[in-house]
């Protein structure tokens, strides 16, 4: 998940006032909770970083970047308009384990769930399940 797409999910899962609290920075210094949050956005890059390493760096990182995310993009297409998502059980699992654990542990589950329109939900589930089966291909 982008950084851009984790500040989409705190904005629409959080209060105002906690997304004040949590997600501002204060005296030009980012939260603990920020901290926590954001280290999410840092495994896309280690995913490109080792595809740029077994290559030898011959095929730059921008072009891996880009043929990562037309795969993503494609297979989380796929997985949307499957049922998948429509099994709760998956969907709960799933959801536990896209959302940033500091953002579950702080709001819960059942809360986000409320607060996340389905669409949401579904597009996270889709682009969670789409990215660590990718990444597994490319241990």
């Amino acid at each position: 998940m982008t950084s851009s797409s984790l500040e989409v999910l705190a904005g629409l899962a959080l209060s105002t006032e906690e997304y004040v609290d949590l997600m501002l920075f204060k005296d030009g210094k980012p939260s603990q909770f920020y901290q926590s949050y954001a280290e999410n956005a840092a495994l896309e890059f280690s995913c490109i970083w080792r595809e740029h390493q077994r290559l030898q760096g011959a095929k730059a990182r921008t072009n891996i970047s880009d043929e990562l995310s037309i795969t993503l993009n494609n297979l989380q297409t796929e997985l949307e308009s499957s049922d998948l998502f429509d099994d709760v059980p998956s969907q709960r699992t799933v959801l536990t384990r896209a959302i940033p654990q500091t953002l579950v542990d702080k709001i819960g589950l059942d809360t986000l769930m409320e607060r996340l329109p389905k669409p949401h939900q579904r597009a996270l589930f889709s682009s969670w399940v789409a990215s660590h089966f990718v990444s597994c291909l490319l241990l």
